[in-house]
């Protein structure tokens, strides 16, 4: 495939034109640096220092240091070239987070080839979604993954995708490996014996597919270059200041290196900082302070749930707690958790806002006034943000619309899917992000929720994020979301659906009087309560809202009824 910024403009799929890049180029938000070259720096300045630590679950602990990790990725390459993988290739990796796989995402960036992530928890409907769309070439996976058998489910995904001609495993046995045309173990491709494979990528060709969740259709394809991305990673050092982070940096990445975050904030933004990624394979909070602590991990990016999780946990007052700051982004973050996690940990919390389609381009930072932790943040320089109502006007501070971002880290538009591109762009090239939110007269964004999740009760908008704030704040409660449940008569009503802590039981009337004693208005109180074992959730920690209405449905009102 040919995904060049210049044939993209001229084709009109871009969402960007010659001014915009000749504008970036000038003011320097596009530095003209491929992934690869910025790797291949870090290593020549700090070959000794760790780069990737890798924790399995079986037990087993890989460390690189940044010479191990520049080699293993000039050795990823040459075996991908072997396999006839060039410039403009797709190559799909489908693993948890081994040390292999930072090798693989810079291996194939070198070649010019373009990365695309199926995350390992997906099954064969997701996965084969993604890789019909991309066209890649190559799929790499383990031999297995806890309960699923990923070389059986690749078998079957190359016998029906014509354009997926090798698989390649990750393991370290030789069982059940054809070792043909078609299937190769990652172990036998890989030497240091192998020569350099490297082309001159173009730092604003296409080097990264990232695929939506696809929750209400097919996964969408993000077109990313190595500028788009290393934008958003630049912007958020300089935002937040680079130490911030730790000096040097040591992040425990937990987000799945298949979703964008683990992608772009757990290998990318570590590179960028030279520092070192701690990867663990699996979510345990218990185990992951354990490692925190073993590693001196200063940093970590992740959704609010992961965060809540290490609250509960040992860490939590600890004084001797290495954290210096945590990056809480991916769905909503209650008002009072960075308060609460800062006073925990001793560190700094930064509410943050992104998207696959921009990365992260808002976050608070620690240069101003603490009043900003009560929102998601200001907006990087260079990058811009609006709310706009029904007919695309701006509106006032403080009210909600919808929230429209542009800016040099957007994504060039939805691979092979122009019509997507165009029903997501407003004029000006603003990206309609389908997320609410308020601007205030700081500049300061607060998130209200995804449009879709908007709850209209009689003709009035219902704040769901501000009611998530005060539920996660009752002390019985451990996670929580609210939605909307049809209304024959009001349209729609409001459910509150919570996860309690063991030993502890709730009932809506008591809620209500939490919440009312919180200060929130009775228009807004939950007219129905649902309490489960757990809430769906992403590998990334977001909550599935559009199953949890589904489960809501189910099981119709619960035993304490309803607030009619």
């Amino acid at each position: 495939m040919s995904l060049t910024l210049d044939d993209l403009i001229r084709s009109g799929e871009a969402t960007i034109d010659v001014d915009d890049v000749a504008r970036w180029r000038a003011d320097g938000s596009w530095s003209g640096r491929t992934l690869r070259q910025v790797l291949a720096a870090v290593a020549a300045e700090h070959p000794d220092r760790d780069a990737l630590v890798g924790y399995r679950s079986d037990g087993e602990v890989t460390r690189w240091t940044y010479r191990d990790f520049d080699a293993a990725a000039t050795s990823a390459s040459a075996a991908l070239s072997g396999l006839g993988v060039a410039a403009g290739d797709a190559v799909a990796v489908m693993l948890p987070n081994w040390v292999e796989y930072g090798a693989l995402l810079f291996g194939i960036n070198g070649l010019g080839a373009i990365y695309t992530g199926v995350p390992v928890a997906y099954g064969e409907r997701q996965a084969e979604a993604i890789l019909r769309r991309s066209g890649a070439k190559v799929l790499v996976v383990p031999r297995r993954w806890r309960s699923v058998e990923h070389l059986e489910l690749a078998r079957r995904l190359r016998d029906t995708l014509p354009a997926l001609e090798q698989l390649v495993v990750v393991d370290d046995s030789d069982d059940d490996v054809a070792f043909d045309e078609q299937e190769h173990l990652w172990a036998r491709l890989t030497g240091p014996d192998l020569g350099p494979a490297t082309v001159a990528a173009d730092p604003s060709g296409v080097c990264y597919l990232g695929f939506t969740s696809g929750t209400t259709g097919e996964p969408k394809g993000a077109m990313h270059t190595h500028e788009t991305l290393m934008h958003s990673v630049e912007q958020l050092t300089e935002h937040l200041g680079a130490s911030t982070f730790g000096d040097p940096m040591v992040q425990l990445v937990a987000s799945p290196t298949g979703h964008h975050t683990g992608f772009v904030w757990g290998v990318l933004f570590t590179v960028h900082l030279a520092g070192t990624g701690v990867h663990v394979d699996r979510w345990d909070p218990v185990w992951g302070v354990e490692i925190i602590r073993k590693e001196g991990v200063t940093c970590f990016f992740g959704a609010p749930a992961f965060l809540q999780d290490m609250l509960r946990t040992d860490l939590a007052d600890d004084p001797a707690c290495p954290l210096r700051c945590l990056v809480v982004a991916g769905s909503s973050v209650p008002r009072s958790l960075p308060a609460r996690a800062s006073q925990a940990f001793g560190a700094y919390i930064a509410p943050a806002w992104g998207m696959t389609e921009c990365s992260i381009t808002i976050s608070c930072t620690p240069e101003e006034p603490a009043a900003v932790l009560q929102t998601d943040g200001s907006v990087f320089d260079r990058s811009g943000a609006r709310v706009v109502d029904a007919d695309g006007n701006d509106i006032p501070p403080g009210e909600t619309g919808e929230l429209l971002v542009r800016g040099p880290s957007m994504f060039l538009g939805y691979y092979q899917r122009p019509d997507a591109t165009t029903a997501s762009f407003r004029p000006g090239g603003w990206f309609a992000t389908g997320d609410t939110a308020s601007l205030d007269e700081h500049g300061w964004v607060s998130l209200r929720g995804r449009s879709k999740d908007i709850i209209i009760r009689g003709g009035e908008n219902i704040p769901v994020t501000d009611i998530e704030t005060l539920i996660f704040d009752h002390p019985s409660v451990v996670n929580a979301a609210v939605v909307g449940v049809p209304d024959e008569r009001l349209g729609e009503r409001t459910c509150a659906v919570v996860t309690l802590a063991p030993g502890t039981e709730l009932d809506l009337d008591r809620l209500c009087d939490f919440l009312s004693a919180a200060g929130l208005s009775k228009h807004y109180l939950p007219e129905r309560l649902v309490v489960l074992d757990g809430l769906p959730m992403t590998q990334s920690g977001k909550v599935q809202k559009f199953k949890l209405r589904e489960m809501v449905d189910e099981t119709g009102p619960d035993e304490e009824g309803q607030r009619l």
